[in-house]
């Protein structure tokens, strides 16, 4: 270690910056991939496809009121936990800012997708809206996977819209791509 950082030569700094960055790695990689979300949310939506076939598009606002805060608390306490067990913690607030964000504008995103472009639009506005959320949580936690999962299982539920499918097929099939690539992404992680 230096005495004064300010004496280093341009190798000293650049061996110095070097470690910074493996060790930044590292860090990562012992956080892992942020799969329980995806595995939480997929599971809710697929729970929601019931709710649609029976209800209608209508009851996702006041279903995912509940059900977006019980993922919330089922999250946070997970990754408390996890920061517990590894003494190490990822970006707090920062993060939950943007994840309450998604919760607020998904429904309210449902609500006038729903208005607007009848069943297909109340169950893709939020989805729209779940995906740029996941891309920005990536570009926050330097981690563009995720977003790139919540992406493609969101072509798939385009996909079951194309195809004529009804509304509840479209959650089961949004909320199982989500399963999947969360499914994915913990198997990712405990390779580690």
């Amino acid at each position: 270690m230096l005495s004064d950082p300010l004496d280093a030569s341009p190798q000293q700094a650049a061996e110095i910056l070097g470690d910074i960055a493996r060790l930044r790695r590292r860090t990562r990689r012992a956080l892992g991939l942020p799969w329980f979300p995806l595995v939480c949310f997929g599971g809710l939506t697929m729970l929601s496809a019931p709710v649609v076939a029976v209800a209608g598009v209508s009851a996702l606002a006041p279903l995912w009121l509940v059900a977006g805060a019980a993922g919330m608390l089922a999250t946070r306490r997970h990754y408390r936990n996890h920061a517990r067990q590894l003494g190490l913690a990822g970006r707090g607030r920062r993060t939950w800012t943007v994840a309450v964000a998604i919760s607020v504008l998904g429904m309210t995103a449902g609500v006038v997708g729903g208005t607007a472009g009848g069943a297909a639009g109340g169950v893709l506005a939020p989805i729209a809206v779940v995906v740029a959320g996941y891309l920005v949580l990536g570009w926050l936690q330097g981690n563009v996977l995720p977003g790139l999962a919540v992406a493609l299982a969101a072509m798939v539920a385009v996909v079951v819209v194309l195809a004529g499918r009804p509304p509840w097929v479209t959650e089961l099939t949004f909320g199982a791509a989500l399963v999947v690539a969360g499914a994915a992404a913990r198997a990712v992680t405990a390779r580690s």
